[in-house]
């Protein structure tokens, strides 16, 4: 990664920042259906590279991943002692119960770390299930970066392919769909979340992976879908569906439950199959990191496992006065030390990293965040790089415009094989487009 920069970098420079670059770059995403907050996505002009030996790294670190939070869900699932570690509202923990007839416990994932480019170590930032997204951008990203001749320079010495993740998660689901119990052997997909918060950059290419394999798809939002005692429809036309792709996150599901009620009985009458069911919840929840940490956890864990959480999983505990293992006090002094999150959320809402407020402003969020269903994690100073954004305006700056950048990488990763990455930087201590974040394409060099 870090040599392969460099060498982008320098031709960059070579080229006095790439302006006609830049500017292919940026209209290409512009004239995509690539849109963030209703502007076009942020991407970095720079992408990253991966060398096989550091995807083999990645794969493995995915693999052990996946393999500790599947024991976390499936215990979560046996125990009703271990259940109340995680402090789910009743109706999340109904609906993380209701009955699944495949063995997958975690087909989709992605984990969201701090991966530093010097000797690859790294620190979880989080861990997402439900609706986890954005493989679009990356794609876009990567077509952008194409059209550059910054790119073409690189790609000439060097045998650059981006990921693919659209294709691969059709077939992976599919795969998984065929171990339920109800199974047919040919169903009709529906990919479903809320109209007004999907990714519809993401739904689209998913709707051409499955046509490419002859597979019926289409997407109806949560809300609008009928459940008749026997099946789950589209009320538009009376199609039945056998396998649902669960995009809406379940927070927004507890929040909106009437209205996502024929989903929710269809899955409970075991009428149609749910994908990912209600049980990634458990580790799509905040509360995963404070789970991992528990001595619950811990003795679910092989030796190797438990060296592994202990060295990449952030200090995280529930934000309330009655816990002994956090002070108040010492979250409210030391900011820059602390970051706080709600306990079940996504898309960095509500979060409040102590290094981006004044003291005064981290005081009232501390009051505001404090028994109100947050945690407070060791704030982890992100790995820094260089960047040069898509901005043609930004080659007139100095040093091209470059600048160093705090980075988080997320692994995309099937039933625990990795498959891609949706990974961002920014200057703010919360890497998110929220804050002034990109996204970075991401591309392996195959073995020569």
């Amino acid at each position: 990664m870090k040599k392969e920069r460099q060498e982008y970098l320098q031709i960059l420079r070579s080229l006095q920042g790439d302006a006609e670059g830049r500017r292919l770059a940026y209209e290409y995403i512009r004239q995509s259906d690539c849109y963030v907050y209703g502007m076009p996505a942020p991407v970095s002009f720079v992408p990253v590279f991966y060398t096989p030996d550091e995807v083999r790294f990645l794969e493995d670190v995915c693999r052990t991943t996946h393999r500790i939070l599947c024991k976390v869900i499936r215990h979560y699932l046996e125990s009703e002692t271990y259940r109340a570690l995680f402090h789910f509202p009743k109706e999340t923990e109904r609906l993380i119960l209701l009955p699944c007839d495949y063995d997958d416990l975690l087909p989709m994932a992605r984990f969201d770390f701090f991966l530093s480019e010097d000797d690859l170590s790294f620190w979880f930032c989080e861990f997402n299930a439900d609706g986890a997204s954005a493989m679009s951008r990356t794609q876009i990203g990567c077509e952008a970066a194409a059209q550059s001749e910054t790119f073409r320079r690189f790609a000439a010495g060097h045998r650059a392919e981006p990921f693919e993740t659209f294709d691969s998660w059709a077939e992976e689901l599919l795969r998984t769909y065929a171990g339920d119990r109800n199974s047919v052997e040919k169903p009709n997909v529906l990919i479903t979340d809320f109209e007004d918060a999907v990714t519809m950059s993401d739904v689209t290419r998913y709707l051409d992976a499955f046509a490419r394999r002859g597979v019926p798809a289409r997407f109806v939002d949560i809300r609008k879908l009928v459940f008749d005692g026997e099946a789950l429809r589209d009320p538009s036309d009376g199609m039945r569906f056998h396998v649902v792709y669960r995009r809406a996150v379940t927070s927004d599901i507890v929040r909106n439950m009437d209205a996502c009620r024929a989903l929710i009985d269809a899955v409970e009458a075991r009428r149609v199959c749910l994908i990912g069911h209600f049980r990634t919840t458990v580790i799509h929840s905040k509360m995963i990191n404070v789970a991992l940490l528990d001595e619950q956890t811990q003795a679910l864990l092989t030796g190797e496992e438990r060296e592994f959480v202990r060295e990449h999983v952030l200090p995280t505990f529930r934000f309330r006065s009655d816990e002994p293992r956090v002070s108040v006090e010492d979250v409210l002094h030391h900011r820059k030390q602390w970051i706080l999150k709600p306990e079940d959320d996504y898309d960095s809402h509500g979060v409040f990293a102590g290094t981006d407020l004044t003291q005064e402003e981290w005081a009232m969020r501390v009051r505001e965040t404090l028994d109100s269903g947050y945690v407070a994690m060791r704030y982890h100073e992100p790995p820094v790089c260089e960047i040069a954004l898509t901005d043609p305006s930004a080659q007139s700056a100095p040093d091209c415009g470059i600048v160093r950048w705090g980075c988080l990488t997320g692994a995309f990763a099937f039933n625990g094989k990795l498959k891609g990455f949706f990974s961002m930087m920014g200057d703010r201590g919360v890497i998110n487009e929220r804050h002034g974040a990109v996204s970075v394409p991401s591309f392996r060099l195959p073995e020569d």
